[in-house]
């Protein structure tokens, strides 16, 4: 280990100061609709920490700058929304609600709906899709006849990264801690290097949009979240001030049809804000029905439906650690499976659900037991650079480098870094670096730009604006760009344009003064 590793061992980051809080918290609130108290503060730096990491500013108030100008921030805006907004969820997750689902309200819906073999179902929050897809899968246990019915499933979120993952349908290992979904896993997964792939037959039972739960867009035939059966909209209204928490619980009423359901988080229950529902208790569940009479069950209470298998037995929950949005999880354990969890593959979800400290003890701890190649580093690397620390990320990434020449995160990583550290020159070397690795990666063509333009030079910035742009020509609007954190062709494209449009101008003035 060299001196620099024994000095920078982990620590805490330094906090945001107090004006920093107040301005991001007071633009998310009014853009987002996305509320952070005292209590979550925590969530709040590390989610701007995350996105300023991934831009090209030099420090904070060149990014909240940049924020307030809507012509030229909407990718930026896109990033620390998703910044602010990570989720983890898994299948199956909280086996009483699911256990409710199962036996009594999914039956109850499918013998009302049975004449019309039709079932409409939304995840509002979905996440990375575990919730929606543990819904598909649920309905084929159910359903003798499931391809005979028309079923829609609706997940939506609004952080278009994690759409992006759900649209994948491809989990690690850490989405399967309920016993269910371990049991299940088998009939509906394929095994993927080390992750596992949902078949093909459920994931297309469901589809994704981006929706803010914060705006009116509901309920409406354009976004399709009229006449639902059952909404689930869990863990979500954290989020929210409960005003805006009280208009989301009256819409979804409006969203259902007579007799439909909501499923809420067990820390969201309320009956001043669900007052216009029904509240049912179930064994360590309740759940909310729009009309109807609250009814004590049973508990031999079954509806008349034969399941197409029988309840998948459960002697016992799991142990389960529910990492709430940017709440300080536990550590994330290797679950007890045959097969050996690849450490590597667990800090990259640690990445992606924004547990950038958990990843980088790991990684840490990796390099301690000897492990330096380069994919290592270079997350560590990253991981450094979305806590701000930029010296350790700067290291990190140059030792991916030093283990491999063509170490293309590494480089990307290292760019953003050297710009945050003030270091134009280098940074546009090391970007530089990325395109001759890869000379189809377009954010590194768009981050080229932005590089070439802090640095004053204009004709190089839009002759990167131009690669972007081309290499974008002919990709599907909806298509995410690959790199830039469920970003979509048409969002990116339209960015480019209108900065292409603004710098033009400006080089334009610029000669005219010359």
């Amino acid at each position: 280990m060299t001196a620099f590793e024994q000095v920078h061992k982990p620590e805490d980051t330094q906090p945001l100061g107090y004006g920093d809080c107040v301005r991001f918290s007071e633009l998310a609130e009014e853009r987002f609709g996305l509320h952070f108290s005292q209590k979550r503060r925590t969530e709040l730096e590390r989610g701007v920490k995350q996105a300023f990491a991934a831009s090209t500013c030099t420090d904070l108030d060149e990014y909240y700058n940049l924020l307030q100008d809507s012509e030229s921030s909407a990718i930026h805006t896109e990033r620390l929304i998703n910044a602010l907004t990570i989720s983890e969820t898994h299948f199956f997750r909280d086996e009483s609600q699911f256990a409710a689902l199962r036996e009594h309200v999914l039956p109850q819906i499918i013998e009302r709906q049975r004449s019309l073999r039709t079932l409409r179902i939304w995840s509002a929050g979905c996440a990375s899709g575990e919730e929606p897809y543990s819904i598909a899968i649920l309905l084929r246990e159910l359903l003798p006849d499931v391809d005979d019915w028309a079923i829609t499933i609706l997940g939506t979120d609004l952080n278009t990264e994690a759409l992006a993952r759900a649209r994948k349908a491809i989990y690690g290992n850490w989405a399967f801690r309920e016993e269910q979904a371990k049991q299940l896993r088998p009939r509906y997964f394929s095994k993927l290097d080390n992750r596992y792939e949902l078949d093909p037959q459920v994931r297309r039972m469901v589809t994704f949009a981006q929706l803010n739960l914060a705006a009116d867009a509901y309920p409406a035939y354009e976004t399709n979240t009229t006449f639902m059966n059952l909404i689930l909209c869990r863990n979500v209204t954290i989020y929210f001030t409960a005003g805006i928490t009280q208009r989301i619980a009256d819409r979804f009423h409006d969203a259902l049809t007579e007799g439909g359901w909501l499923v809420v988080g067990h820390s969201e229950h309320s009956l001043v804000t669900y007052r216009r529902f029904k509240a049912h208790n179930f064994p360590g569940a309740i759940l909310y029905q729009r009309g109807g009479q609250a009814t004590e069950l049973p508990k031999d209470w079954n509806w008349p439906i034969e399941p197409r298998r029988a309840p998948i037995p459960v002697e016992k929950p799991a142990p389960s650690i529910d990492v709430q949005p940017h709440a300080q999880p536990s550590p994330i354990s290797i679950p007890a499976e045959e097969e050996k969890v690849d450490p590597l593959e667990q800090a990259r979800e640690l990445l992606e659900y924004g547990h950038s400290e958990q990843a980088r003890d790991l990684l840490l701890g990796l390099v301690e037991a000897g492990s330096r190649h380069a994919p290592t580093c270079a997350m560590l690397g990253r991981a450094y650079a979305n806590l701000g620390c930029w010296e350790e990320a700067e290291h990190w990434c140059r030792e991916a480098i030093k283990a491999d020449r063509l170490a293309l995160d590494a480089y990307y990583t290292l760019a953003l870094v050297l710009q945050h550290q003030g270091q134009h020159a280098q940074a546009i070397e090391a970007m530089k670096k990325v395109v001759y690795i890869d000379r189809h990666h377009v954010p590194a063509h768009f981050g080229l730009a932005d590089l070439y333009h802090s640095n004053g030079q204009l004709s190089r910035a839009l002759k990167s604006l131009d690669n972007a742009r081309r290499l974008l020509e002919g990709q599907v609007e909806d298509a995410l760009v690959s790199g830039t954190e469920g970003i979509t062709v048409g969002r990116l494209r339209d960015v480019i344009v209108r900065q292409q449009q603004q710098w033009g101008a400006e080089a334009a003035g610029q000669g005219a003064r010359e």
